[in-house]
């Protein structure tokens, strides 16, 4: 691996802010906006690269053979993963929930093709996966070069994620909104978004699994341990989830589409749909005060549509 590919092999674009006019929101006297991080790279798309950024750059730097980390059948942080391998030229190797199944998702498809290696783990091995002595038995019983594999946790999240998702910030534009709105899983696009936020800035998290009050205390860790020490406005909306991670329904896929035909605004049913919904409700109910300017950040994902082959072609 070299230290300058970075800047020889990634091609990334600025993410533009694009107007979202929602009825509901004129109505209410609300600047709607997006930030489409969704459109930085045609393959890494949204926040995972922000989040891989610089845990990539520290896997150069240690002198690392291969990247792994763990996910699901239809992870876009896995798919974000195996094409910056496929990009840096290192192995990456992803630890999967649940048994091989007799066909491959289309992600799964794609991360294959890019060169990394599957591996299937049974649910009460996955549980396990954020101990650091699990990780080092699989890495001595899976991988070879068990001794020199750099270790990314699932979603990305971590303290250098943190680094890399709070330049989202930086851009141009988004230190005048009043709300920012982010979709979150594993909680470290949310805390950078906080550590980055203008103190005036309320930012809010729209967790997209069931039972998403424990990120209370996980990006509260994160801002710590980050050393943010300011007092910064955030909170989460908990009941945007829609029965729990990956749990969808027909409502909510002709929401997505009916936003993509009236917008140009395409979402995904796992997170960036759930996100917009609420936010939609948010004004619908008052949450959001009037004459707010209001940014949603489009977290990528489009990918992860393709699950949905009866609502998205």
């Amino acid at each position: 691996m070299c230290t300058d590919i970075f800047d020889t092999q990634f091609s990334f674009k600025t993410p533009h802010i694009q107007s979202f006019p929602h009825p509901l929101a004129l109505e209410k006297n609300i600047q709607l906006n997006v930030l489409r991080l969704d459109l930085v790279h045609p393959k890494i798309s949204g926040n995972k690269w922000y989040k891989l950024k610089y845990n990539l750059k520290s896997a150069i730097s240690s002198g690392a053979d291969c990247v792994a980390s763990f996910g699901g059948a239809y992870s876009n942080h896995i798919h974000a993963l195996a094409t910056a391998g496929s990009y840096l030229g290192f192995e990456t190797v992803g630890f999967i929930r649940g048994q091989q199944p007799k066909v491959l998702s289309p992600t799964l498809k794609d991360a294959t093709k890019m060169g990394m290696r599957l591996i299937y783990l049974d649910r009460v091995t996955y549980r396990e996966k954020h101990l650091v002595e699990k990780q080092s038995a699989l890495a001595h019983q899976f991988l070879s070069n068990a001794n020199t594999v750099y270790w990314v946790p699932e979603g990305g999240s971590n303290l250098l994620a943190i680094k890399g998702t709070q330049e989202i910030t930086e851009y141009e534009h988004v230190k005048q909104f009043d709300y920012i709105f982010v979709a979150c899983g594993s909680g470290g696009t949310l805390a950078g978004l906080i550590k980055g936020a203008e103190l005036q800035q309320q930012v809010i998290g729209v967790p997209v699994l069931k039972g998403g009050g424990f990120l209370q205390k996980t990006v509260e860790g994160f801002l710590w341990d980050s050393g943010l020490r300011e007092k910064k406005q955030w909170q989460l909306w908990l009941d945007g989830h829609w029965g729990g991670y990956g749990k969808t329904s027909d409502q909510l896929h002709q929401f997505i589409l009916s936003i993509e035909k009236d917008f140009s605004l395409p979402l995904d049913p796992i997170y960036t749909g759930k996100l917009v919904w609420r936010v939609i409700e948010g004004i619908r109910h008052g949450e959001i005060l009037s004459g707010s300017r209001v940014l949603i950040i489009h977290s990528g994902g489009l990918q992860g549509r393709r699950g949905f082959p009866q609502y998205y072609s």
